[in-house]
């Protein structure tokens, strides 16, 4: 029977047992752990460890929602691989983050639906009841009137509970795109659940960097707010963000607003698309708003959280750059079924 030691980010270390032909979620799951996952199935990528010793196969026709160079620094799907032999994994969350109540299902009241965007909705929820989550963290939202659920990131605050706020993509033929496009009532009730993930900032959180494609700026926001609630100067932090087009560009007077609020703050804007005349960003992608004397500060940390593409990209210019993959955190936004 071989044996799985997991490393959790604070240093905890956990052995359990897997029988045989049995996952790594699945050992877990059967004695306790309930580590960070959602679908079980190997689509979410919400799973992901890093094979620190030993080795694993993959299940039999299993998809797998790792990118490229994941695979090939040594990530996996705890729920899409099993244990040849004794082997060890790191998890990239304290044991913190598993140890408190599971997610249970709340009510929440519609505040607000407003496009801000071309392509992006907020939404502004009034949660019925209590609630908790950190700065990172995501929620599933029902889909009024079917039986699917859609993930988002908080784009606010813990402290400004009961409101949760969200970015919300604009997906054509999409189930929740089309729920608010029609524009639902103030304090029609849905069903949320949460709080979901570990992305989330450091305790000991120093010069930071968050790069942000598109709706990805949601939980950056949420985690940059709370920086700015903490007691005391608050970090040097970066944060570029990232769009198509002028016209899906949204939040700029907000992070300007921010700028102002939090002098340690330098925001990076970058569209792909060459606009006209009036434009002060960068023409590109959100990654080349990375400049990699941003990596040459010591204890750097850096955030993103954006679609596969952008976080693999970005994620191998810090490396190249010089920042150690264990002083980047990632959080990938995957377009939803319709």
């Amino acid at each position: 029977m071989p044996h799985i030691t997991l490393l959790f980010r604070d240093g905890h270390e956990t052995r359990i047992a897997a029988e045989p032909g049995e996952t790594i979620l699945g050992a877990a799951l059967r004695q306790g752990l309930p580590l960070i996952h959602q679908c079980e199935s190997g689509s979410c990528g919400t799973c992901v460890v890093r094979l620190a010793e030993g080795e694993v196969e993959t299940l039999p026709g299993r998809a797998l929602a790792l990118l490229e160079g994941e695979i090939r620094d040594g990530h996996r799907l705890a729920c899409s691989v099993r244990p040849v032999g004794d082997c060890a994994v790191a998890l990239d969350y304290p044991i913190s983050a598993i140890a408190g109540p599971r997610p249970e299902i709340h009510r929440a009241a519609v505040g607000a639906v407003e496009r801000i965007a071309r392509s992006v909705y907020r939404l502004d929820l009034d949660v019925i009841g209590d609630l908790s989550f950190a700065a990172g963290q995501y929620v599933r939202i029902r889909v009024p009137g079917a039986d699917q659920w859609r993930s988002y990131s908080m784009a606010t605050t813990p402290k400004a509970l009961p409101a949760l706020g969200f970015l919300i993509r604009h997906l054509d033929g999409g189930a929740m795109s089309e729920w608010l496009a029609a524009g639902p009532a103030a304090g029609t009730e849905i069903e949320i659940e949460g709080p979901h993930g570990a992305f989330g900032l450091d305790d000991d959180c120093g010069p930071t960097l968050m790069i942000a494609g598109g709706t990805g700026l949601a939980p950056l926001l949420s985690m940059l707010d709370t920086l700015r609630e903490r007691a005391g100067p608050a970090p040097p932090v970066v944060l570029g963000f990232g769009c198509n087009a002028v016209e899906e560009l949204f939040f700029l007077d907000e992070l300007e607003l921010r700028a102002f609020w939090m002098p340690s703050l330098a925001v990076r804007i970058a569209v792909m698309t060459a606009p006209e005349a009036g434009f002060d960003g960068r023409v590109g992608d959100a990654v080349s708003l990375i400049d990699l004397r941003d990596t040459e500060r010591p204890g750097l940390t850096a955030y993103l959280c954006g679609p596969p593409g952008m976080i693999e990209a970005a994620r191998a210019r810090l490396v190249a750059g010089g920042l150690p993959s264990e002083r980047i955190r990632a959080e990938q936004f995957r377009p939803s079924e319709a």
